[in-house]
């Protein structure tokens, strides 16, 4: 699939696609519980849709998949710790989605840092779009977020290869977890 093929940015029925599906993961995350986003991508896959959204759909399904059962098998219960591994396997839009709950509950630098995480999500969503425009000025604002409040976070395993990534605009993006 190339970044063209599913365009949530111009295609009213892919941002749905998008929006249901990751709207059902992060339900299954907090619940444990993957036959919640299964049935969910089951239920869009008998709609009437063109072939990348399939694939898309079929994709996203096979990463929730292993997301959820690496989640399950190393015990990890922290939202913050849950969204590296859907970093890890570059699922950018629901980090955002994940991190948002507990960046609306919190406070001070820690709010801030989950604000720059949330960006810096959003700068490989804008890559993929081909926006290296804004995912440049989104990768300012995520740098500077992170950098003066990473100590706020309880836990964040690799903070140098993220901001030299973010620096760089590496379409490439770092695995946070190793």
């Amino acid at each position: 699939m190339t970044k063209n093929d599913f365009d949530p940015f111009r295609d009213r029925q892919a941002r749905q696609i998008r929006n249901i599906l990751s709207t059902a993961f992060v339900q299954s995350l907090r619940d444990l519980n993957p036959a919640a986003f299964a049935s969910t991508g089951e239920l869009l896959l008998k709609q009437e849709i063109s072939a990348d959204k399939r694939a898309y759909i079929l994709d996203r399904l096979s990463r929730y998949k292993k997301c959820i059962t690496t989640i399950e098998q190393q015990g990890i219960q922290t939202i913050l710790e849950q969204s590296f591994v859907l970093w890890d396997a570059e699922l950018f839009f629901e980090v955002h989605e994940i991190l948002e709950g507990q960046w609306m509950a919190s406070q001070g630098r820690e709010k801030i840092a989950l604000q720059g995480l949330i960006r810096a999500a959003g700068v490989y969503i804008l890559l993929a779009g081909g926006n290296r425009q804004g995912a440049g000025k989104m990768a300012a604002k995520a740098v500077q977020a992170l950098k003066e409040n990473l100590t706020a976070l309880a836990y964040f395993p690799s903070p140098p290869q993220l901001l030299t990534s973010l620096r760089n605009l590496d379409p490439i993006p770092p695995k946070l977890r190793g």
